[in-house]
């Protein structure tokens, strides 16, 4: 999404371009947290960390409500509660550690839910809103994750035939056999935004540029000629390309 931006001609900044970049960064920062939520998660169930936080707050309401009905030194030493060592009798130390691993958990469960529910309201409006059919939808997402499996392969391929041939002219003080590479251009134009038109058949942008770029006879043209779409994504298409977005 970033690569190359800074050495791009300034564009004018524009709402749509804006509106699209946060599109993007959000689907990326929800995909990246993950990972640190269910640690999350995970963590709150055990109690073991809450456990410590809590004991540690040195606030006067988190202390009367632990320690009511405790000792008067279950407010001074509660602190001293996760590691064992208080002058606190043990059933009350236990007691209040077991409230703590309770919230923990109850906040853990809460954690899970609240994002199983967000996760499945996002899925429905998304599914709600999507301008293609159900089985429409199956087959892009499955032409999406052969497009870019069959990329990495090609790319590999072709790269090493290209790092073979140079190595092969180099060791042997031969001209190189002529391979044809994409130029600069054709790579700025397969990584840019996929924008979504309701008239074209272009699955991804490589489609697109096959077809209007690569065609010397015009012969596709007809078939996927757009209407300009529009110009942000429906969030149902957010596989396609993965996402990227050129500003």
């Amino acid at each position: 999404m970033f690569t190359g931006l800074c050495l791009r001609k300034p564009t004018p900044v524009r709402l749509k371009n804006m509106c699209v970049f946060l599109k993007v960064f959000l689907q990326i920062t929800t995909t990246a947290m993950v990972a640190p939520i269910s640690w999350i998660a995970v963590a709150l169930l055990n109690g073991n960390y809450f456990e410590c936080a809590r004991t540690g707050l040195n606030v006067t309401l988190f202390k009367d409500h632990l320690c009511f009905g405790k000792v008067p030194e279950c407010r001074s030493e509660l602190y001293r509660f996760p590691c064992g060592k208080s002058t606190v009798p043990q059933t009350e130390r236990e007691d209040v550690l077991a409230i703590i691993r309770a919230e923990s958990q109850v906040l853990g469960w809460l954690l899970i839910s609240s994002i199983m529910t967000a996760a499945l309201l996002l899925t429905c409006v998304a599914r709600c809103r999507s301008p293609i059919s159900y089985v429409q939808l199956k087959f892009w997402q499955v032409y999406a994750q052969k497009e870019s499996d069959l990329l990495d392969r090609y790319t590999a391929e072709h790269a090493q035939k290209l790092a073979e041939r140079n190595l092969t002219s180099f060791f042997q003080q031969t001209p190189p056999e002529p391979i044809v590479t994409p130029d600069r251009k054709a790579w700025e134009k397969v990584s840019s935004f996929f924008r979504f038109a309701r008239k074209n058949q272009h699955y991804s942008i490589l489609h697109k540029y096959v077809e209007t770029d690569l065609d010397p006879t015009d012969a596709h043209r007809a078939s996927v000629v757009s209407d300009g779409g529009d110009f942000t994504n429906p969030t149902v298409l957010s596989f396609v390309d993965e996402g990227r977005v050129i500003l």
